[in-house]
């Protein structure tokens, strides 16, 4: 009743727990890099800022784990756990690539750091979002790149860079739109004040775009690097996703959300409940799109 191949098992086996390993590293590896003792702030500042971070990254690195254990395993059994191990290694290296684009191009003004060390936790939520957006994101092109070789690290490498731009540039029209819908506020600010409400909605946001663009790996058919027009099919497909689920999330919130002054909810009163229902909702709409 149940068919058990030991050849095919074994790889199965070996690359989950190259996987496993990867994750347990996590800790150590963060540690180092930001000089921060994670014992310390969990278990004696009992920082629910740092908490939040770390959880947040924790779940986007298993998110972006779980794509490179689609990997060939009707290969050799070294191909298949050099993919896993290479592939988890490039995707952790590129989750620290987007923290350090979201420090210094998204939001350069906020030490986020220092802000979650002080206790901030709207900046860990918004910290959060952005690499669980990444992490999705990366999974999506791992399990979308067909070929372990030199030219599925590049068209890995490309596709990323594309995905990055993309959200950069929405991220930089929102802090603009929130300036002019907000009545002058300023996104940095509503972080840096510690509105978790504002945050919340942020990262809601970020991961619903991340699913919006994910949904292009499905659209597009991967055909490996030497067909550079593919790149550029694959951004055009991404814009085209965004612009969908944003009309999805405009539906959404006229039916769920209505007759509420959004401005005062969000700015003033900094009403954590509706920041929360409209990251529900942005998030929502990118996991309905990505199932169609």
């Amino acid at each position: 009743m149940i068919y058990w191949d030991h050849y095919y098992s074994g790889i199965l086996l070996a690359n989950l727990l190259i996987v496993i390993a990867l994750f347990a590293m996590l800790r150590f590896f963060s540690g180092v890099v930001t000089h921060v003792d994670a014992s310390k702030e969990l278990f004696v500042k009992d920082n629910p800022a740092f908490g939040i971070g770390l959880a947040g990254a924790t779940f986007a690195i298993t998110i972006m784990l779980s794509g490179t254990l689609f990997g060939n395993p009707s290969a050799d059994f070294m191909t298949s756990i050099s993919y896993v191990a290479i592939f988890g290694i490039i995707g952790i290296l590129l989750m620290g690539l987007t923290r350090l684009i979201f420090t210094k191009i998204t939001f350069p003004k906020i030490a986020i750091t220092d802000e979650i060390i002080a206790g901030n936790k709207a900046v860990a939520i918004a910290d959060a979002g952005n690499v669980i957006a990444a992490a999705i994101i990366i999974r999506a092109i791992m399990i979308w790149i067909t070929d372990f070789s030199f030219q599925g690290i590049m068209s890995l490498l490309i596709a990323f860079v594309i995905a990055q731009v993309i959200l950069t540039s929405m991220t930089i029209l929102r802090k603009k739109r929130f300036h002019r819908f907000f009545k002058g506020g300023i996104l940095r600010e509503e972080f840096q004040k510690g509105n978790i409400a504002v945050a919340l909605r942020y990262s809601g946001q970020k991961i619903g775009t991340a699913f919006a663009i994910s949904m292009a790996t499905q659209l597009v058919p991967y055909e490996g690097i030497g067909a550079m027009s593919i790149y550029l099919s694959w951004a055009i497909a991404s814009v085209i996703m965004i612009v969908v689920w944003k009309v999805l999330c405009f539906v959404a919130e006229k039916l769920i959300v209505r007759n509420v002054d959004v401005n005062e909810e969000l700015i003033d009163q900094q009403n954590s409940a509706l920041g929360l229902l409209q990251a529900v909702i942005y998030m929502s709409m990118g996991i309905l799109l990505t199932s169609i």
